[in-house]
């Protein structure tokens, strides 16, 4: 929390430095320590690395990573350019891939971890075992979804699917305001709604245990 506030009060110090002209701007610009600029940086930073293999074999390949690093795949969000976001996590880690086709045999894989701060050694130990997988794994392996259930555009099972969820997994949830629908932030940004409900409702942590309902 204290580094976000020294953040803060930075960028109120560059904003007025942009509002400024020559000298003022420079000296007020200069107050700013360099490790701020770093630490700002890496908000917006991940570890991104192309694979010679189709998005098929590469969502398996994240998969089975993430398995091996005893993590999960707990989101995973279908994206209208083809490609997809994987949402995982922890109590201490909370992570994001994006997977983007380049061509049929070309994926591009970006990955961000974040605990108190971001975590790149994360990042690239996840990377360097998804390059291993593909080397080692079946070539007509693919992503399993046959434990997760569905996340919908909107809370009605008749809405389009955006994604899967799977079910006993802790998630960033909230309550949809429709009876037994949450509602929950894809890796994207957007909302998603899934069918199920809190299992206790005055739980303040940020993932919270859910009871899932198989869609009828």
């Amino acid at each position: 929390m204290g580094r976000l506030n020294m953040l803060r009060r930075y960028i109120i110090t560059l904003s007025v430095a942009l509002l400024l002209s020559g000298c003022t701007a420079v000296t007020a610009l200069t107050a700013i320590p360099a490790a701020l600029f770093e630490v700002t940086a890496n908000q917006f930073s991940g570890d991104e690395k192309s694979f010679p293999d189709s998005m098929g074999r590469t969502l398996a390949a994240i998969q089975q990573t993430l398995w091996k690093m005893k993590l999960d795949v707990d989101v995973v969000e279908i994206q209208k350019d083809g490609g997809y976001g994987i949402g995982f996590g922890n109590e201490r880690l909370d992570g994001e891939i994006t997977l983007r086709k380049q061509t049929a045999e070309l994926t591009t894989v970006y990955v961000k971890v974040r605990g108190t701060t971001r975590e790149e050694s994360v990042e690239q130990a996840i990377t360097k075992v998804i390059e291993s997988k593909l080397q080692q794994m079946p070539k007509r392996v693919r992503f399993s979804t046959r434990k997760y259930n569905n996340l919908r555009a909107k809370a009605s099972v008749k809405s389009t699917k955006v994604g899967w969820f799977k079910p006993g997994a802790r998630l960033d949830v909230k309550k949809s305001g429709t009876t037994g629908w949450l509602r929950i932030k894809m890796p994207s940004g957007k909302i998603a709604f899934l069918k199920g409900s809190l299992i206790n409702d005055k739980d303040k942590s940020k993932r919270k245990a859910i009871s899932s309902e198989v869609e009828k």
